[in-house]
Parts: structure tokens; sequence; C-alpha cells
């Protein structure tokens, strides 16, 4: 199972998925899915979403699944 800590991570900082949304481009209903692990979170997104919170990819998305060259 694809899990991660964007919630987490997003909660600690008091950042509301709507800021999230205006600080990466990212629609809030995306981040609410990525987030309950409904939707898969693309590379370009990881890096703008732990750009926006601060936090390396590796500490916001753990085990998301992605591996290079697939």
């Amino acid at each position: 199972m694809i899990t991660n800590n964007l919630k987490r991570v997003r909660r600690k900082k008091g950042i509301s998925q709507l800021r999230l949304s205006f600080l990466t481009g990212i629609g809030p209903s995306e981040i609410s899915r990525i987030e309950n692990n409904r939707q898969i979170c693309y590379p370009g997104w990881r890096k703008r979403l732990s750009e926006a919170l601060g936090e390396p990819e590796s500490t916001v998305f753990p085990n998301d699944g992605h591996r290079e060259g697939q």
C-alpha cells in the first residue's frame, strides 16, 4: 500500500489544504485525495509539495511506491 506523511506534515506546519494548494498550484481536491491515499502523487507534485512544506521528499513521501525508471 502506498502511504505518505503529507497530512501529518501539513498539519504540523499549520498549513491548510487550501493554502498548500495556493503554494503549489495543485488543486485542493487532489491534495485531499493524495493525503487519503486515493490518488498517486506524481513526481513533479511530490517535489512541489515537499518544497512548499520545507521538508525533504523522503520525509513527506517515505514509501510512495515510486521507483526511478518506472
